[in-house]
């Protein structure tokens, strides 16, 4: 019996903690939800819990799945910033195991013909669910104000601290976008959110981000809501 729940708390296989049946030919029998009942847990108990019941038929590998649950999740962004902008962003879309997709789009409010917009990937170095992390992303950026753009790829890196994983996260980064004409210049971009949960579908974050190119330069501040999908 000890060893049985020993198993239960350490995610050791349960048929390896039991002992196993024999039949007449000293042959082993495979383990069932039966051995636990005849182990003394009481069958209304099994009845009443679905969640030990899978554990029993299939005791799950916890330090694998508390490694690789992200602890970023992927949201839906929209923010307003004090610079009259508003900006709307797709943010850690998962793609294959540690490999992330982000975009987003921002205006200004005042001037609709100065935005700014653009995606890029992300790799994390460290399992998705370690509380701090680091990913290089590349993507390419797109900026415009007024009759002047700046295009090209953007590349730089990602920091992820979660505080208090799946309920509140400092993300971090820093980009150079390298213009497809050299003349325009090189843009820089760097960005700080802060976010936390008010409920298992919905954040609320606040960002400050900076940009500083041949176009413009400005920093300003935002507030935001978060979708987890």
């Amino acid at each position: 019996m000890l060893l049985f729940w020993a198993g239960i708390l350490f995610g050791w296989p349960v048929w390896a903690t039991s002992s196993a049946a024999a039949n007449e030919d000293g042959d082993p029998v495979p383990t069932t939800l039966s051995a636990a009942i005849d182990l003394g847990l009481d069958s209304q108990i099994l009845e009443d819990s679905p969640v030990l019941r899978r554990w029993l038929q299939n005791p799950p590998n916890l330090l694998e799945e508390i490694r690789n649950t992200p602890v970023l999740p992927t949201r839906l962004q929209a923010n307003f910033e004090s610079s009259s902008h508003w900006r709307v962003s797709l943010q850690d879309l998962r793609l294959v195991d540690r490999l992330t997709l982000s975009g987003d789009y921002r205006q200004s409010a005042d001037e609709p013909k100065d935005r700014q917009y653009g995606s890029e990937i992300r790799y994390f170095i460290a399992p998705m669910g370690s509380v701090f992390n680091l990913a290089p992303q590349l993507g390419y950026r797109v900026l415009k104000q007024e009759n002047r753009s700046l295009s090209g790829v953007s590349y730089g890196a990602f920091a992820v601290l979660a505080l208090a994983p799946g309920a509140a996260d400092l993300t971090g980064s820093y980009s150079w976008v390298a213009p497809q004409e050299p003349e325009e210049g090189q843009a820089t971009l760097a960005e700080i959110t802060a976010a936390y949960a008010i409920s298992p579908s919905f954040r609320l974050s606040a960002r400050y981000s900076l940009r500083n190119s041949t176009l413009t330069r400005e920093s300003s501040l935002g507030l935001g809501v978060e979708w987890i999908p």
